[in-house]
């Protein structure tokens, strides 16, 4: 080999050497990122370093450390290097005297490989003989009360010179710290005294709260103080208006809108949608809509249309919100046939248990067609028997649309437990909401309700918090929870009993409303609100997953408040 081409072989080589690439087959490397030293230790006292260095066990990328490094006191004053197991922090400014300083480097950190850190890190040091000791810790929950990963905490410093009305958007946090795996956070070296805290979704990785579309929570308490360690937060969407973001024409007389933030179905009000052909100027009216996943909440929702012009741009807004979105029409046709996707519970199920799954609706049976069908024409397809060996009875039947593809048929009067039911569709009279027919068939489902010994019941008591208190059992399908409500009037532990549960795993929450003068079967938790501040509802979630047996009582769970300041 000539010395040039062995030169350049070798520049090759030790280049391919020196990047951290996974290698080409074999496992995934799952292991986590880890902070191997840090110079100067943290801790460290009657110090004010030039620069700070981090030792990892992988090859960290400057930009992953940018995203995700913190400051306390924050600062610009420094520049960074890395790129390799090693990383610096220079500062370029004198460090103030008797200060202690923070950096965190959050969860989201990642390796070349895309190996995360197993929880936030927080380093300190301090310039002068003392540093910070106040900690405050916690747990984020979703707003269906699973543990939250990777949500962002912000704390803010409450001094005497503050006034409680500051609006947090308004200020940059003093401490922030991502949750780790169990939706767990601690803040550590903290200046003992009082913090708000804020806990979001940060979806665009800004560190601060986009309150249109990031769900977030505030807790119950306005202050927290260091030293305490049970904080539970929970997170809720956004009160404000949703506003439409993209649409696409799928075809003709059909367009796909998505929004900045998920939508409860039930909630999703298609009459306040306002769709402009803005070369005609003229209103397109709408038929109906549909989500696109077949859930309980959606961000894309589909949206059958009159007949949409290819040379025509579409603005649309929702509920008089002045941000808009824009779509041009199209002339693609859709030829479709109504078909049935959908009839639960199945034909021949014998324990159903016909768990609900919207609120107010109690037990149904659930229809799903793959386009949207007419409510009156599904209303005289559909048939409910009563059935009683060879003898069928019929029965009135209420029917409500999920969406347009979407009903639930409840029985008037209820299901009955034991009872053998059975419902039939005549496809034939299905009409979809442009004319669209089914074929000439018959759906049935011949089913048994589940009996009385083939449900389980969850026992157990309530401790800390007073007045009334609503706990709720959540299975793991996210149907709607079941639920019971007590009253807690002094400090012994209070029972509660929840009856007629399907077998399976539920998670077990409990919330403190407010507001108690509504319905028990009304009463809903309530997030506060950011500013002016207002505290959310008092809320627990039972640490341990609850499993429910066929015919037996599960019991001794106890489901324990945190202490609150009032």
């Amino acid at each position: 080999m000539k010395p040039l081409q062995l030169l350049l072989a070798l520049s090759l080589f030790l280049t391919a050497c020196a990047l951290d690439r996974p290698p080409t087959g074999g496992p995934k490397d799952t292991a986590p990122l880890e902070i191997i030293s840090v110079t100067p230790p943290s801790s460290s006292v009657n110090t004010s370093p030039q620069k700070i260095v981090f030792s990892f066990n992988r090859y960290v990328p400057a930009w992953s450390l940018r995203k995700s490094i913190v400051f306390s006191p924050a600062t610009t004053d420094y520049t960074l290097e890395a790129g390799g197991t090693d990383a610096e922090i220079i500062f370029t400014k004198p460090l103030g005297k008797n200060k202690t300083y923070t950096i965190t480097l959050n969860k989201s950190l990642r390796s070349s490989r895309g190996n995360e850190l197993e929880q936030s890190y927080t380093y300190a040091f301090s310039t002068g003989e003392k540093i910070n000791r106040g900690i405050i810790g916690g747990q984020v929950f979703s707003s269906d009360a699973r543990p939250l990963p990777r949500a962002l905490v912000l704390a803010y410093s409450v001094t005497n010179n503050d006034t409680l009305s500051f609006n947090p958007l308004d200020r940059t946090p003093d401490y922030s710290v991502q949750t780790g795996r169990d939706g767990k956070f601690i803040f550590e070296y903290l200046a003992e005294g009082s913090y708000r805290l804020l806990a979001l979704q940060d979806k665009n990785g800004d560190q601060r709260l986009n309150p249109e579309n990031e769900p977030f929570g505030i807790g119950h308490e306005e202050l927290i103080k260091t030293g305490t360690l049970d904080n539970i937060i929970r997170l809720a969407e956004s009160q404000l208006t949703p506003q439409p973001v993209y649409c696409s024409a799928p075809a003709s007389n059909l367009l796909e809108i998505s929004f900045n933030r998920s939508i409860p179905v039930e909630k999703f009000d298609v009459s306040s949608l306002t769709i402009i052909d803005t070369v005609s100027n003229k209103q397109l009216p709408v038929k109906g809509f549909y989500s696109t996943q077949n859930t309980t909440s959606a961000i894309t929702f589909r949206v059958v249309t009159g007949k949409l012009n290819r040379k025509s741009g579409y603005r649309i807004t929702y509920k008089g919100n002045l941000k808009s979105t824009m779509c041009r029409g199209t002339d693609k046709e859709r030829k479709e046939t109504v078909e049935l996707t959908g009839l639960s519970p199945k034909n021949d199920e014998k324990t159903a248990f016909l768990s609900p799954t919207f609120p107010k609706r109690g037990r149904t049976v659930d229809i799903s067609f793959n386009i949207p069908v007419e409510e009156e024409s599904l209303r005289q397809a559909a048939k409910l028997h009563l059935v009683s060996g060879e003898n069928l009875s019929p029965l009135a039947f209420t029917l409500t649309p999920v969406d347009n593809r979407r009903y639930t048929l409840q029985a008037n009067p209820s299901f009955d437990n034991g009872s053998t039911y059975r419902v039939d569709i005549q496809l034939a009279t299905l009409v979809g909401l442009d004319g669209e027919q089914a074929a000439d068939s018959l759906a049935s489902s011949l089913f048994t309700v589940a009996d009385t010994g083939d449900f389980g019941t969850i026992k157990g008591t309530v401790s800390g918090g007073t007045g009334t208190v609503v706990v709720e059992a959540l299975d793991s399908t996210n149907r709607l929870p079941r639920r019971t409500v007590v009253q807690r009037d002094d400090d012994s532990p209070t029972d509660f009993t929840i009856h007629q549960l399907a077998p399976g795993k539920y998670t077990l929450r409990a919330f403190i409303p407010g507001s108690p003068l509504q319905q028990d079967n009304e009463l809903s938790w309530d997030p506060g609100n950011i500013h002016p501040f207002k505290p959310a509802d008092l809320f627990t979630v039972n640490r341990d997953t609850v499993t429910v047996r066929k015919g037996w009582d599960t019991e001794n769970i106890n489901i324990i408040f945190p202490p609150t300041s009032g």
